[in-house]
């Protein structure tokens, strides 16, 4: 034995089976053992005693008289019944004294103790030896997880390493796996050679005859002990008892529900957690119950999501000052509005609105009273837009909107009312009522028949250019024009 495996086997935190658990051990293959011989070692340790008769008055033995001495025990039982099952008894009584977490460890061990007894009616195995080898399977994890139990606790919660030790971290932590480690233990426990030879053999990517029922307890014992599980991970159990047990459906259903009713047996004498689930078509129903409410929450949150992404594309396209829609908007939405005028021969109008002198609101006044006046202009432009026109701050103290169903004089006409709005309006600012006015340059197109956006701008732009140049607080309107100078008609 290497150093390394010694110091984990030989090391003063690894726990040995109580003393009866040793003499046990030596019963358990010498044939000359007799029920007395038994009897003898059993009734040495009162709690192994206590447990042995409570397992012969449980669902499991369920008795025609209730046993009440340890006699009555022995001559119910038979004799290799309770060599293996007192043995079985005494092994999980096996704690170390460190922060393990023992009661977890051989809860599982339960589960799959149980598993492999129910599963072995499948097969001409011995029950209550496939109770026993179930119960130590995994008893090199105990090993390495006592002897390394520093070092795991700093990458794992001490209640949750068991689930996480796999194969790859035990060979970088001793350089062999639980199989192997347990087959030590279970050496120095002077276990039978044929069990410690089924558990160093193992290897569940080459699983033999003798491993292919332990391998499928495993599976069974952690969907028996799951607090919750899915329908696909129960199709995946299925899956295997089938193609490595060849059992059917109704033989899966009806060999889960014994292992429910079996463990529940067994729980009363050693105080575990109880199940989630009562059968297979109780855990399954669950699992569904499960699905529907994972389905009905992402839903809600694929809703949420959905929400949250219009929220935010809102705020892409609002100027957060003014409230308007932005530039981002304008350039989203003139494509299709354009589009949905031509295809409708709705005449319609660009309006280019710029705030007359706006620096001078900014110098005298600074700019939190130019941001008031951005917003006075933006709630007025607003307010005279009709349901089906629409209003952009383009940029600084800039404007457009966008006036269907119009005419040219139509147009023209808005764009006054528009401009009248802002004049007759104030803008308070601490004190002082401040007196806004705009330029306007209207763009207008006979029935949409020009599309080209870039050009429509310019022209608006235009408009505007010569409104400034015109003393301001007026408005210029012109008929859009081709890119040979003609009026689009």
């Amino acid at each position: 034995m290497n150093p390394e495996l010694a110091r984990i086997i030989d090391g003063e935190n690894m726990p040995s089976p109580p003393t009866v658990a040793a003499k046990l051990l030596e019963l358990v293959d010498n044939p000359d053992t007799g029920l007395n011989d038994i009897s003898r070692v059993i009734s040495v340790d009162p709690k192994l005693t206590a447990k042995t008769i409570a397992y012969c008055n449980s669902p499991l033995i369920a008795p025609v008289k209730k046993v009440t001495t340890l006699q009555q025990a022995v001559t119910l039982l038979g004799i290799r019944t309770l060599k293996l099952l007192a043995l079985s008894f005494s092994v999980m009584d096996t704690r170390s004294g460190r922060a393990f977490p023992n009661e977890n460890f051989w809860r599982r061990s339960l589960g799959i103790a149980i598993a492999a007894k129910v599963l072995s009616s499948a097969g001409d195995q011995d029950d209550d030896e496939s109770f026993l080898l179930g119960l130590i399977f995994n008893v090199g994890v105990m090993a390495i997880g006592i002897a390394f139990f520093d070092r795991l606790v700093q990458q794992f919660d001490a209640d949750e390493f068991l689930e996480k030790l796999t194969t790859e971290l035990e060979y970088e932590l001793c350089g062999h796996d639980r199989y192997f480690v347990g087959a030590r233990l279970l050496e120095r426990w002077h276990f039978p050679d044929r069990m410690i030879q089924i558990v160093e053999s193992y290897d569940p990517n080459r699983l033999t005859q003798d491993h292919m029922g332990l391998f499928v307890a495993q599976q069974f014992s952690d969907l028996l002990l799951a607090a919750e599980s899915t329908e696909g991970q129960i199709l995946k159990v299925r899956d295997s008892a089938k193609r490595y047990l060849d059992l059917s459906k109704d033989q899966f259903d009806e060999m889960f529900d014994n292992m429910v009713q079996q463990w529940y047996g067994y729980q009363g004498l050693f105080d575990f957690k109880s199940l989630k689930h009562a059968s297979i078509e109780d855990m399954e129903a669950k699992a569904r119950e499960s699905m529907v409410r994972l389905s009905l929450g992402m839903e809600q949150t694929i809703r949420e999501m959905h929400t949250e992404q219009e929220e935010l594309r809102d705020l892409a396209r609002t100027d957060n000052l003014t409230g308007l829609l932005n530039r981002t908007a304008f350039d989203q939405d003139i494509g299709p509005l354009m589009k949905g005028y031509q295809e409708r021969s709705e005449s319609v109008g660009m309006i280019v609105a710029d705030i007359d002198y706006f620096k001078q609101f900014n110098d005298r006044y600074g700019h939190a009273a130019g941001d008031n006046v951005l917003c006075g202009v933006a709630a007025k432009l607003t307010e005279l837009c009709r349901k089906h026109d629409h209003v952009y701050r383009f940029g600084g103290e800039e404007f457009v909107l966008m006036i269907g169903e119009c005419d040219y004089a139509a147009a023209a006409t808005i764009a006054e009312r528009f401009r009248k709005g802002v004049e007759q309006m104030r803008v308070g600012y601490n004190e002082d009522l401040l007196k806004v006015t705009i330029s306007m340059g209207v763009c207008w197109i006979d029935s949409a028949k020009l599309t080209d956006v870039e050009q429509i701008f310019k022209q608006a732009d235009a408009c505007l250019y010569e409104a400034k140049k015109n003393g301001r607080n007026c408005s210029v309107a012109r008929k859009a024009q081709d890119s040979m100078g003609c009026t689009v008609s």
